[in-house]
């Protein structure tokens, strides 16, 4: 599988971080900042939803049984 390249959401993240440190109203993007954020966030998170798939595919059911037994006292 290709490395994914996160530096876009760094870049990202960083000048949010700033912005709001600075006490900035908007964050602007050009159109090619905001493509590769754009692809880099699309590839991150197809990736987590097939490992996700993959781990509920592959989790093993639970064999143990559980058992309870309720007892209402003595009133």
């Amino acid at each position: 599988m290709k490395q994914l390249n996160t530096l876009p959401i760094e870049e990202f993240l960083n000048r949010a971080r700033i912005a709001a440190k600075s006490n900035q109203k908007t964050v602007v993007l050009d159109i090619k900042e905001a493509v590769s954020l754009a692809d880099s966030l699309a590839i991150a998170m197809t990736r987590l939803a097939g490992e996700l798939d993959s781990t509920i595919t592959n989790a093993q059911p639970a064999t143990s049984s559980l058992q309870v037994k309720m007892d209402g006292g003595n009133f």
